[in-house]
C-alpha cells in the first residue's frame, strides 16, 4: 500500500495542540504518511510557552538531507523557524530538492507569546518568500512581513498584492483576526482574488488552528488538489474540527483532529456536501433557540432535520442526536448534530423527498389547536392524517402518515398535523426545501395573531 507522503519543518509543542504534532495529526487525517524536521522543542502548555530551545541548525539541516535521501514527499510546510539562521537553511533546502512549499510564518502562539527572534521577519520575506509555493500569514504576520497597517478586507487585498511581488506563486491571508461574523481567508495568484468565508465560531480561541490550516493545505496538495480546492477543504475540515474542539487543560481549547468527515476526502465532493448540509442545518436551528418559545416544544422534545439532495436513507439525513428540550426559562439544545441519528424525523422527509426530491427539511413542534390557527393565519398549505387508520403492517408510521397527508393535498404541503393517538402526542410538522424555509415558516407561524 503506498501514500502519499509530507513532510512538516516546525517546533515542537509539548501540549500536543500545535507545531509538528498538530501538522501530523492533520495529514494523518488525510490519510497521508507525515515527516518531520523539528526546529526547535518547545516547554508549553495550554496556557503559555514556558521555554524555547532551539536545535543547531546542522540538525535540522540532517533531519531534511535525511529524510529526502529515503523519501519524496509530494509537498512540505513550515512552521516555526524561530531565527534567521535556521530560515536560511530551509530555503536552501527548499531550492535543493525542489520542495512544492507551503509557507506558514510562524511568529506567536495563541497564547500570544512570541516564538520568534526579531531577525525572522527580515528572513522570511527575503530568502522563504521567494521560495513558497504558497505562503499563510494571518493579519498580524501579514503586516509585520509588508509594514503595512492591516484593518479591512481591502487592507488584505493590498498586503496580498505587495506579499505577491516578493515571488510566492500563491498568497493566502488568513482574516481570523478581523471584526466580523466571518472567517474570510483571501487568496491571491496575481490575477485574482478567491476568498473563502465561514462563520465564526464564538468562544473559540483554539491552539494550533494556524498550523492546522497550513497542514490540511500541504496534505491536499500532496493529494493533487489545486491551491484553489485544497485552501476550501481545509477551511472546512479545520471548521469542524474547531466546533468539536476541547479543553484538555486550564487555557485555550485544541482541535479535534478525529472526525469522521476528515476520512471523507477520498470523496471531496460528499465531504464538501455533508459538511454544507451540517452547517446550514446548525446555523438555522441556532436562530431557532434565540426566538422560539417553550410553548412550540412537544413534551417528547422537538427536532429538525435536513437531508442530503441525493438522500435515501437514514444515514443520509442530518439532525439532533437528541432534541430540543423545554427548561423553566427557555428552550435548550441536548445533544449534537449529526447524519443517521433521528429516525423520527428522516422518515418525515424522506417520504416527502419520495414525491419532490427539493424538500429536503423538516421540523416538529408541539401541536395545540392555538399553534394551528397560527399556521393557518399564515396562509401555509395544510395537510393531515389520522393515526386510526393506520394498518397494522406499517414500518413506520411517521413514512405512512407524511405520505398519507402529501396524497390527501396532491403534493407536499408546508404543515402536516396529526391529533396522535393512544400513547402518542399530537404533533406539527414543517416543510421545506431547506433549514432557512423552513426556520421562515416556524417564525411566521410564531408571529402570527390569532384570537384565543
Amino acid at each position: 500500500m503506498k501514500k502519499k507522503i509530507a513532510l512538516s519543518i516546525a517546533g515542537s509543542d509539548s501540549s500536543g495542540g500545535a507545531g509538528v504534532q498538530a501538522d501530523l495529526k492533520a495529514f494523518a487525517a488525510l490519510d497521508i504518511h507525515g515527516v518531520t524536521a523539528i526546529t526547535c522543542i518547545t516547554a508549553q502548555n495550554t496556557k503559555h510557552v514556558k521555554t524555547i530551545y532551539k536545535l543547531p541548525t546542522k540538525i535540522v539541516e540532517d533531519q531534511i538531507d535525511t529524510i529526502l535521501d529515503d523519501m519524496h514527499p509530494s509537498a512540505a510546510k513550515t512552521g516555526m523557524l524561530y531565527d534567521k539562521d535556521i530560515v536560511n537553511v530551509v530555503a536552501k533546502k527548499i531550492k535543493q530538492y525542489d520542495l512544492k512549499t507551503v509557507v506558514d510564518p510562524v511568529m506567536a502562539a495563541t497564547s500570544g507569546d512570541v516564538l520568534s527572534k526579531q531577525d525572522l521577519t527580515v528572513a522570511i520575506k527575503s530568502k522563504l518568500t521567494p521560495k513558497a509555493y504558497i505562503i499563510t500569514p494571518n493579519v498580524y504576520e501579514a503586516s509585520r512581513l509588508t509594514g503595512m497597517e492591516i484593518n479591512t478586507p481591502d487592507d488584505v487585498k493590498k498586503a496580498c498584492k505587495e506579499l505577491y511581488k516578493i515571488g510566492p506563486k500563491y498568497v493566502l491571508i488568513k482574516g481570523g483576526h478581523l471584526e466580523g461574523k466571518y472567517v474570510q481567508d483571501t487568496l491571491f495568484d496575481g490575477k485574482k482574488f478567491t476568498v473563502f468565508s465561514l462563520p465564526i465560531i464564538s468562544n473559540k480561541k483554539a491552539h494550533g488552528s494556524g498550523c492546522t490550516l497550513s497542514a490540511l493545505i500541504t496534505g491536499l496538495i500532496s493529494l493533487g488538489k489545486s491551491p484553489e480546492e485544497a485552501i476550501g477543504k481545509a477551511k472546512h475540515i479545520l471548521w469542524a474540527m474547531l466546533h468539536y474542539g476541547y479543553i484538555p487543560g486550564m487555557g485555550a481549547d485544541v482541535l479535534n483532529h478525529s472526525l469522521d468527515v476528515t476520512k471523507e476526502i477520498s470523496s471531496p465532493f460528499l465531504a464538501n456536501e455533508r459538511f454544507t448540509t451540517w452547517l446550514e442545518l446548525k446555523t438555522s436551528v441556532d436562530k431557532l433557540l434565540s426566538f422560539l418559545s417553550k410553548e412550540y416544544v412537544p413534551e417528547v422534545g422537538l427536532n429538525m432535520g435536513y437531508a442530503l439532495p441525493n438522500a435515501k436513507e437514514l444515514k443520509d439525513v442530518c439532525a439532533i442526536d437528541g432534541r430540543i428540550v423545554k427548561t423553566k426559562d427557555r428552550p435548550i439544545r441536548c445533544g449534537r448534530l449529526d447524519f443517521g441519528v433521528s429516525e423520527h424525523i428522516a422518515s418525515i422527509i424522506l417520504a416527502a423527498m419520495d414525491v419532490d426530491r427539493s424538500n429536503r427539511c423538516a421540523i416538529n413542534i408541539k401541536y395545540s389547536e392555538e399553534n394551528l390557527q397560527k399556521c393557518k393565519k399564515t396562509g401555509l398549505s395544510i395537510s393531515s392524517f389520522d393515526r386510526t387508520h393506520e394498518s397494522k403492517n406499517v414500518n413506520s408510521t411517521m413514512e405512512w402518515g407524511t405520505g398519507e397527508a402529501i396524497k390527501r393535498y396532491g403534493a407536499v404541503p408546508d404543515i402536516i398535523y396529526d391529533k396522535g393517538g393512544i400513547g402518542k402526542e399530537p404533533m406539527i410538522r414543517v416543510l421545506g426545501v431547506n433549514p432557512k424555509e423552513v426556520l421562515s415558516k416556524v417564525r411566521a407561524t410564531v408571529d402570527a395573531k390569532v384570537k384565543k
